[in-house]
């Protein structure tokens, strides 16, 4: 209590004197506290702990919730101010000045949106793409022709997309819509089990990538990076990861004639799924087929591989089926 109301030590034993033992006249309570009683006894009746005469101590809810109340208010404009201290000195220092430097700090979801809308759609050779869990599409799907991927001569621009996705990601409707329209524009996609974060490179010279890692308080500062060695960093962890990652789309260059005379494509996908991680849900989703589909299929090749379980299935297809 004194700490938060500068009472000190003796206005708080006045009080619980008080508040044991009921009204008490001033000069009683100077003589009980002794020296310093009389200025104690003032500032417990400029709080509004202690009213009348004789001293009165009142309820603590009339005299602290007003005090309280105007703590929490000074207390969220010194928030606010401090907030505004922060985008401004973000926006001010030095390597982070305006919208050519080569760092530039985006908090507000709309810039971060226009951002990757430019990457995405403004990318004229390359896009390399993480996709982590939670998924939040952050703009509007655009489908093959849209305007909004012409250039100025109505030439569709058609760069070269590598998205990779991490496999939790799959579990979410709007992903699978994006991934799937990415397929259309022809994007090479691979999963992997999990990515560090958000990533987005066009034209391997700008970068769009989360300011804190997962799990940090501040998830929408964002840090637009153009050109230099921080680019070339995203590109060499992109590189990494996908070289360790597995395709999405079926290659069935990777299975040799002994397959084709047992196994049709769709086997093979769901092959090279269950290789990857993919669950039953996923490869249904993906594949645009039921979940009983996959289970039927994936039943009959164990009974053509005559094994029982699916670690059997895959060493089988391993040995006979697969390059």
């Amino acid at each position: 209590m004194k700490s938060g109301l500068g009472i000190g030590a003796i206005g708080e034993e006045l009080y619980r004197y008080l508040v044991e033992h009921g009204p008490t006249p001033s000069s009683e309570l100077e003589r009980i506290s002794g020296p310093g009683a009389d200025d104690a006894l003032a500032t417990l009746r400029d709080v509004g702990l202690v009213v009348g005469e004789p001293a009165t101590a009142r309820h603590p809810d009339y005299a602290l919730l007003p005090l309280v109340a105007n703590a929490e208010s000074k207390l969220a404009s010194l928030k606010a101010q401090a907030a505004e201290m922060r985008d401004l000195f973000d926006s001010t220092a030095v390597g982070l000045r305006g919208p050519n430097a080569p760092v530039e700090v985006l908090t507000s979801r709309q810039r971060v949106a226009a951002a990757f809308d430019d990457l995405s759609l403004g990318a004229h050779r390359e896009v390399l793409q993480l996709v982590t869990w939670p998924f939040v599409p952050l703009t509007a799907v655009h489908v093959p022709g849209d305007p909004a991927r012409r250039n100025p001569d109505g030439s569709v621009r058609r760069p070269r997309r590598r998205l990779l996705y991490e496999r939790a990601v799959l579990d979410s409707e709007p992903a699978v819509i994006g991934l799937r329209n990415a397929i259309r524009l022809g994007a090479d996609v691979r999963v992997a089990k999990e990515l560090p974060f958000k990533l987005i490179v066009a034209d391997r010279e700008r970068a769009l990538v989360p300011r804190f890692p997962r799990g940090f308080s501040d998830q929408s500062s964002t840090l637009l990076i153009r050109g230099g060695a921080l680019v070339e960093c995203m590109i060499v962890l992109f590189e990494h990861l996908w070289a360790e990652a597995a395709p999405l789309e079926a290659d069935y260059n990777g299975f040799g004639p002994a397959a084709a005379d047992e196994i049709d494509e769709q086997d093979m996908a769901i092959l090279q799924h269950i290789i990857s991680g993919q669950t039953d849900d996923s490869m249904a989703r993906l594949m645009g087929t039921s979940k009983s589909t996959i289970l039927r299929r994936v039943k009959r090749m164990r009974e053509l591989a005559g094994v029982d379980t699916r670690p059997a299935l895959i060493f089988h297809a391993a040995r006979n089926w697969m390059n």
